[in-house]
């Protein structure tokens, strides 16, 4: 009876503190802009996020300045994650906010995610 007793305790304790870990965030989930890109400029975008995913690079007008946002996959103008212009798109409904994903789990964002 004690093993089980250690084992739920542990369990229990563990779900806490990922719910805690999902609730109370800092940084940036939507973080992503607005950047600016003239021609000159590396091709791969700020911090290489024109290179993933593969699909990523815009499909603009690449002799001319854009301002632009990355945005989550599926919710781009000018690719999958690239939105250019304002008011991109919110994050998705369920996905919390202020949070980077990382193997399915929720952690705070950092400036490696923003790409500096």
């Amino acid at each position: 009876m004690n093993r089980a007793w250690k084992f739920a305790t542990t369990m229990l304790v563990s779900g806490g503190l990922a719910l805690a870990g999902l609730a109370f965030g800092s940084g940036a989930a939507h973080a992503g802009g607005p950047y600016q890109w003239c021609p000159g400029d590396e091709p791969g975008g700020y911090g290489g996020g024109f290179n993933t995913p593969a699909d990523a690079r815009p499909n603009w007008d690449w002799n001319v300045c854009h301002s632009y946002h990355y945005v989550n996959a599926g919710q781009g103008n000018v690719s999958s994650t690239v939105w250019e212009g304002d008011n991109p798109p919110p994050p998705y409904p369920w996905q919390p906010p202020n949070m980077c994903w990382s193997l399915f789990l929720p952690r705070p964002c950092g400036p490696a995610d923003l790409g500096q």
